[in-house]
């Protein structure tokens, strides 16, 4: 009966072994006959199983039967798009994906043991290693880096249909072919830097938008690595996506200085970046460095002597805060930070001012002291505020400065307008 019992096992295993094998070549077959994306889905199916047999799974003739047809039924669409007939570019591109991903799988496991014909065993070299060889490797790599170029397209397909998971991964096929060893000397040479930084940044694009934020900020990193893009708003991007990654400070650091030494004073707005994570990290005399080398290249901007302000507001220095705030508003009268600045700090002297005064003073000498001294004030911090949010609307912090202020004076109708502007 043992023997009855083992024998069964043996063809069962045998039987199962047969049946993953004769999938995949009726799967073969069928691919070849394959005319749509919907046909190559349906006949993948019917290779899954293979994909996780142990009879199958170390096959590389496996995951090259489907990786090949991927790239023949891309060919035949993008020949269809050439003509001139209507195609569809998605089921295009991730025919072409598909093609990559099932040729790799099968690229890491085309090694074939050779085997002495005289023996039958395992051939060894002169090492006395077993000889092995490849049987596809040279097909599925010429597959690949004869449609490297195809990859970009790909990844704008995407793009345009807002897949941009699918985006990401087209990018990123498209930067890792050049000059990749793995290809050998069919590898396509490497991208010139400037043009594989700016294909970093699309990937980088691609992630942000799939939400992939580690992903985004590697691709940001060779982005930068590579020398950087012409572009201002790659750098913007890059800084908030450093920022959203619990305040990566070394990365803001990076991108925006890049971003600095590549625009200068054309862009003063990464210099006030720049100036405010050294301030953030308290290296102020790093920042104090930068602001005033740039103050004695450009004396008449404003953007810089509000920074120079917070900065010496960091530092609780607040006459020269004051003076630097003041400053950025003669230069610039619609700098709304400034012009609220400036307020805010006209709103703290008048604060202690007020809490002396009504702790010192008779009812008859504070009412004479206020309308001499504070009310004045009242109406300078009402003035900035008021062409604070003039020059942006944002600027609601100006808002509520004014409704205080409007509420000490006693100024009915402008305290009305005030708060129907906070609702």
């Amino acid at each position: 009966m043992k023997k009855i019992s083992i024998l069964g096992l043996c063809l069962a295993a045998a039987f199962s072994m047969t049946a993953q094998i004769n999938v995949v070549k009726e799967a073969d077959r069928e691919f070849k006959k394959v005319k749509n994306y919907g046909e190559y889905q349906k006949t993948l199916q019917m290779i899954t199983p293979a994909f996780t047999n142990p009879e199958t799974d170390k096959d590389a003739q496996t995951f090259y039967i489907p990786g090949k047809a991927g790239f023949k039924l891309y060919d035949d669409m993008y020949g269809l798009k050439q003509f001139g007939q209507d195609v569809n570019l998605v089921e295009m591109s991730n025919a072409l994906m598909d093609g990559y991903d099932y040729s790799m799988k099968a690229l890491a496991r085309d090694t074939v043991v050779v085997i002495d014909k005289k023996t039958g065993e395992p051939k060894l070299n002169k090492n006395g290693e077993v000889e092995t060889k490849t049987k596809y490797s040279k097909d599925i790599v010429s597959q690949i880096c004869g449609h490297f170029a195809d990859f970009s397209n790909a990844g704008s397909i995407f793009w345009g249909e807002k897949d941009f998971n699918k985006a990401y991964d087209a990018f990123t096929v498209y930067l890792s072919i050049p000059g990749n060893p793995v290809f050998g000397k069919d590898a396509p040479k490497q991208l010139p830097d400037s043009t594989a930084a700016e294909f970093e940044m699309y990937r980088a694009y691609a992630a942000m938008n799939a939400n992939k934020l580690p992903q985004a900020l590697d691709a940001f990193d060779s982005m930068v690595a590579l020398g950087g893009v012409p572009d201002t708003v790659a750098y913007d991007f890059a800084f908030n996506a450093a920022y959203q990654s619990e305040k990566d400070y070394p990365r803001m650091l990076k991108y925006t200085q890049q971003a600095y030494e590549k625009f200068g004073d054309s862009q003063p707005r990464f210099l006030e970046l720049l100036v405010n994570i050294h301030i953030d990290q308290k290296d102020y005399d790093t920042a104090k460095q930068l602001l005033n080398g740039a103050i004695a290249r450009d004396p008449n901007n404003a953007g810089y002597y509000f920074s120079l302000g917070f900065l010496s507001q960091s530092m609780n220095d607040m006459p020269a805060a004051k003076a630097a705030f003041k400053k950025a508003t003669e230069l610039d009268p619609k700098h709304a930070r400034a012009l609220l600045a400036y307020a805010s700090l006209l709103a703290t002297e008048f604060d202690a001012l007020d809490s002396d005064a009504s702790a010192k003073m008779s009812q008859a000498e504070y009412n004479k002291y206020f309308v001499e001294t504070l009310k004045p004030m009242l109406l300078e911090i009402a003035q900035y505020c008021e062409a604070s949010y003039a020059a942006d609307e944002e600027m609601t912090d100006a808002l509520r400065t004014l409704r205080q202020v409007y509420y000490r004076l006693n100024d009915a109708e402008n305290l009305k307008r005030v708060e129907t502007l906070l609702l």
